[in-house]
């Protein structure tokens, strides 16, 4: 059994809907696709090795597998032993986005970027002050907002289960469900403990938002690139605002952990003008090469991102800077500059995710390991670092510096 550790990116999205938790807070930038693959039947440890050595770990295996089977004390189960045994391979390549799904995590995480999602449907993070579940955001027309819930409420138990720091996924996993059954919860509000009975259904995907800043400034907070909508969405939210008269964009993609390689190519290609987005580099050094088409919007914007922008957020705001039509704002970002590809392995349906390339912005300029420096670093401060979703924009500094800047109010 693994423990999850609870990351920063596991505050970005977690819609608490039918999907497995993994793929909602994993900061990789998973490129998922079919693909032939004769894992099982062939290790390539990637160093050259005789034939002879690779039959050697071959055999050993099968040697274990009969010692356990004939000496070990306890019965154990057989397909939890496998799961675990695949998890362990792919893990110790030493690779912290390279792993091994079954065939339920799979189809969870294939379903989870469809858009639609079976759940209550909240956007929340681990809290901080009570190890309980934190809503900073219920979804317009969903079962939560039906049933009560509001922004602000922290659930302390699911299920008849009290949440805590070591159990946080275990908590997220309860509140989800089949459609049409009940999501039996109490939420702190106040002081006051409140219980809810909520029946889950599906609802829309919501990672883009909406805010009017005043001055013709628009502000769209992109929380994640993990579905299939995100760039629809997007396009539409910047559209519109162009319609209704705004010329001035801050780009929020701060504690956005990534997503889908299309999906973010598709949103800049409406904000760059034409020439190339990403470098796609293999094992083998070679090179492809996406670009964007000559038509662009014409607009002033502004990037704010942190420690947590990562991945497809990070080429996000590369793209953005290296052009020379954003100004960054914020902190050093994360520093992730690898692809990873899952390719699904058997007719049982489980799959491995593979880290298979590095990225490079159009600058061609790698910041794995690195990160983004902003133009403008401005810090939060440690205490809102850690409760960043319970931030006012009253307290938001780095979201105050932008508009000074897109204003020209500094």
């Amino acid at each position: 059994m693994f423990k999850k550790r609870i990351s920063p990116f596991a505050c970005i999205v977690i819609a608490l809907c039918a999907c497995a938790v993994t793929f909602v807070s994993v900061f990789s930038w998973a490129s998922c696709r079919n693909a032939e693959s004769n894992i099982g039947t062939r290790i390539d440890s990637g160093v050259s090795a005789g034939e002879g050595s690779r039959n050697a770990a071959y055999d050993r295996f099968p040697e274990i597998i009969d010692m356990i089977n004939s000496k070990y004390l306890r019965d154990y189960k057989s397909d939890e032993f496998w799961t675990a045994a695949y998890k362990a391979a792919v893990r110790s390549l030493g690779d912290a986005y390279s792993d091994y799904y079954t065939a339920e995590e799979y189809s969870a995480m294939l379903d989870s970027s469809k858009g639609d999602f079976v759940g209550i449907g909240v956007h929340a993070c681990y809290d901080e002050d009570t190890g309980g579940v934190y809503i900073f955001r219920v979804m317009p027309d969903s079962p939560a907002q039906e049933a009560g819930i509001l922004d602000g409420d922290v659930i302390v138990e699911a299920a008849g289960t009290r949440a805590n720091a070591d159990n946080y996924y275990d908590i997220i996993d309860l509140i989800r469900g089949k459609e049409g059954t009940k999501a039996e919860i109490k939420v702190l509000r106040g002081g006051e403990e409140l219980e809810f009975s909520v029946t889950r259904r599906s609802v829309p995907s919501e990672n883009v938002l909406f805010s009017d800043l005043g001055s013709g400034v628009a502000y769209v907070r992109i929380l994640s690139f993990s579905d299939m909508t995100v760039a629809s969405l997007f396009q539409k939210t910047v559209n519109d605002a162009l319609d209704s008269g705004f010329d001035k964009f801050i780009f929020d993609v701060r504690n956005n952990g990534g997503g889908y390689l299309d999906q973010v190519l598709e949103m800049l290609d409406i904000l760059l003008p034409e020439g190339p987005i990403i470098n796609i580099v293999d094992k083998n050094g070679n090179t492809e090469t996406k670009y964007s088409d000559a038509e662009c919007i014409k607009a002033e914007m502004v990037v704010l991102c942190n420690g947590s922008t990562a991945s497809a957020a990070e080429l996000f705001t590369a793209a953005l800077r290296d052009y020379g039509l954003a100004t960054i704002i914020g902190e050093q970002t994360f520093g992730k500059g690898t692809m990873q590809t899952t390719y699904r392995l058997t007719d049982e349906g489980d799959a491995i995710k593979l880290s298979t390339d590095y990225y490079n912005p159009p600058s061609n300029v790698s910041y794995d390991g690195v990160g983004i420096t902003p133009d403008i670093v401005s810090k939060l401060g440690e205490e809102w670092e850690k409760r960043f979703f319970k931030m006012h924009p009253e307290d938001d500094t780095q979201l105050k510096r932008a508009l000074e800047v897109i204003t020209g109010a500094d």
